[in-house]
């Protein structure tokens, strides 16, 4: 403890005071030695001590064999391997090592040259080149694991000082969502079928790019020691020819068992069949602070943009009604959040039913008007959803409702429409809800393939098993599966080969980086799965496909035998009026309603009670309202 604080008050100091116990040369800087197998018992021995010129220690061998250290002669500071496994070096090579890490160990390396350099101040990492065979060290540190085959995002992370990492973001029992600050470069490594499609690398070890990153997720991010993250970059790129942002997230898929093909099969097929926006991604392997992370998969991000959710952004807390219409952008959620709307989950089928989470993601922070807006506009469908009323679709567009859903139910995704469900509006008359962006593929292909998803599932599924009583929403839902399946459908399995291919390299070595790694300390946590047979997934994945798309020939028409179908005409519904307090205009508007199914209706986004009682709404007849005046 004595010798940890002397050098800690040195630190502070600006100047190096080494622990008395340490050999020190006649200018006070430590002296240090490669010790290991080959010094007897690990001793310190003369022929393997270090020279140092300035802040550049180094020792040449004719040969090196067997595990060894970087240390000083009583251990108190010593480099070694940041990998839980011994680093194995057979040829010239260059890592970073860190203090108090694992033994390295050398193959038979002859002609040996090893160097790296020290300042007063120890720091918790450092570089070591070692030259060896007649080759020298890479200028570039190489990182343990890496398969080679793609992009490589590389991503430091440093203590508030700036002089060593912080090894916090990395660590299995991370939980938090704060953000740390840090530095990334994004380097292509000579990945021909990603440069074609505009890839580019960005940054530089040398000069890196500012960027913030966090752990996200929910429960991948505290059952699994390999997270999900959101990263948000110092200023707008397009990373690997993803849309130009400044926000996107590098995804584990540590729970994936279908070979990391969930999301880029959903994702296809949302971009395939036309909704508003999918996300895209493309597969990268990750090194956070030096350590090989594994695969990763960097995405586009949620977000209002002309390149993503493309509608109005609507600011925080607004209280004019001119504007308070949209554009919103919301989660059906399946997680009590602070920022939710809340109301019990109307329903005309009798299966499984929950209460309604409605979160607010863009705007971030609602004002009363926005929260009463968004408010009425869901009390509204939920009402109309279990009334199995037409008038759901004066609110819901109806195209997106029916391609969102035959995704999901295509690849059997048995959490859909339970969290990860987006919806948006744009702002003004005439603006209905939409079902988009499609998100979180995470347990598709884990339903059956002769059962609907909702049938198939003890989640519950907001509204779809109710929608599904709809004739007008299940022949919107016939006429597009026969178009899409004739029309857009073809050609997913080819993608899904070409994808396998790029990423089964890259799958090994994360199988190789994850394989017996220590699981969190969490009460329920899993071990990242294995992916490494990924033509084994990918069979599962197409004949799954396969076996659900026939079994939907059965319910929704034989596609097979009407040639080229016509992409469907949009639906023509007129959207519902935008309640008074949405809107400054003057004039008379008079709407019929009938009551005779219940006690009180949303009369344009607002609920009138029978008998409507002052206000501009009055009952005609005893069972007619009208609304007059606004």
């Amino acid at each position: 403890m004595l010798k940890k604080f002397v050098f800690a008050v040195a630190g502070l100091l600006g100047a190096f005071v080494p622990a008395s116990a340490d050999m020190v040369d006649n200018e006070g800087r430590l002296v240090m030695y490669i010790r290991g197998e080959m010094t007897g018992m690990w001793d310190c021995q003369e022929q393997y001590r270090m020279n140092r010129e300035g802040d550049v220690y180094s020792i040449t061998l004719p040969e090196l064999n067997g595990e060894f250290k970087i240390s000083s002669d009583e251990w108190t500071y010593n480099y070694g391997a940041r990998t839980p496994e011994k680093l194995e070096i057979s040829d010239a090579y260059t890592f970073m090592a860190s203090l108090n890490g694992g033994n390295l160990k050398a193959c038979g390396l002859k002609d040996v040259t090893i160097r790296f350099t020290l300042g007063q101040n120890f720091t918790d990492t450092n570089y070591i080149y070692i030259s060896a065979n007649g080759h020298e060290a890479p200028a570039r540190p190489s990182v343990a694991g890496v398969s080679g085959s793609l992009p490589v995002l590389y991503i430091n992370v440093y203590n508030e000082d700036g002089t060593a990492f912080n090894d916090e973001i990395i660590n299995r029992n991370l939980s938090h969502k704060n953000y740390f600050d840090g530095k990334y470069w994004l380097d292509t490594n000579g990945c021909e079928w990603l440069e074609q499609l505009g890839a580019e690398s960005i940054g530089s070890e040398d000069a890196p790019l500012d960027l913030q990153i966090k752990a996200r997720g929910n429960f991948t991010r505290i059952g699994f020691s390999k997270k999900p993250f959101k990263l948000k970059l110092g200023k707008k790129q397009s990373l690997l020819g993803l849309t130009k942002s400044k926000h996107f997230a590098i995804l584990a898929h540590a729970d994936d068992t279908f070979g990391y093909l969930r999301n880029f099969t959903g994702f296809n097929l949302g971009r395939r069949i036309g909704l508003p926006w999918t996300p895209w991604q493309q597969p990268v392997e990750v090194v956070i602070n030096g350590d090989y992370r594994g695969l990763y998969f960097l995405t586009e991000s949620i977000r209002i943009d002309a390149d993503r959710v493309n509608i109005t952004e609507l600011d925080d807390m607004v209280e004019d009604p001119n504007l308070i219409s949209g554009g919103y952008l919301v989660e059906l959620d399946n997680y009590d959040e602070e920022n939710q709307i809340q109301m019990e989950e109307k329903f005309c089928a009798g299966r499984y039913h929950d209460v309604l989470r409605v979160t607010w993601d863009t705007p971030e922070a609602y004002s009363d008007l926005q929260r009463r807006f968004v408010t009425d506009q869901f009390s509204a469908m939920n009402d109309h959803v279990g009334a199995n009323s037409d008038r759901l679709w004066s609110y819901m567009d109806l195209d997106d409702a029916a391609r969102y859903y035959l995704v999901e139910e295509i690849i059997s995704h048995v959490e859909a429409y339970h969290g990860s469900t987006y919806l948006f509006r744009d702002r003004g008359e005439g603006q209905k809800w939409h079902y988009s962006p499609l998100w979180d593929c995470g347990n598709a292909f884990n339903g059956s393939t002769d059962m609907f998803i909702y049938d198939a599932t003890s989640y519950g599924m907001t509204w779809i098993a109710s929608m599904r009583c709809n004739e007008t929403f299940n022949s919107k839902v016939r006429d597009t599966w026969a178009w899409f399946m004739t029309s857009c459908y073809d050609g997913i399995v080819d993608d899904i080969d070409e994808y396998v291919g790029h990423i089964s390299e890259a799958a090994l070595a994360d199988r190789r980086r994850w394989k017996d790694e220590p699981l969190p300390d969490g009460e329920i946590t899993f071990p990242i799965v294995d992916n490494s047979d990924m033509q084994g997934a990918r069979n599962r994945v197409v004949e799954h496909l396969a076996r659900k798309t026939g079994w939907l020939r059965d319910q929704f028409g034989d596609y097979t035998s009407m040639g080229t179908v016509a992409e469907p005409e949009r639906d023509t519904t007129p959207a519902a009026p935008l309640p008074q307090y949405a809107t400054s205009s003057v004039g008379t508007v008079t709407d019929d309603f009938d009551f005779s199914a219940a006690e009180y209706y949303n009369l344009q986004g607002m609920r009138v009670d029978r008998p409507a009682k002052g206000g501009v709404y009055i009952a005609v007849s005893g069972d007619k309202a009208v609304k007059v005046a606004l």
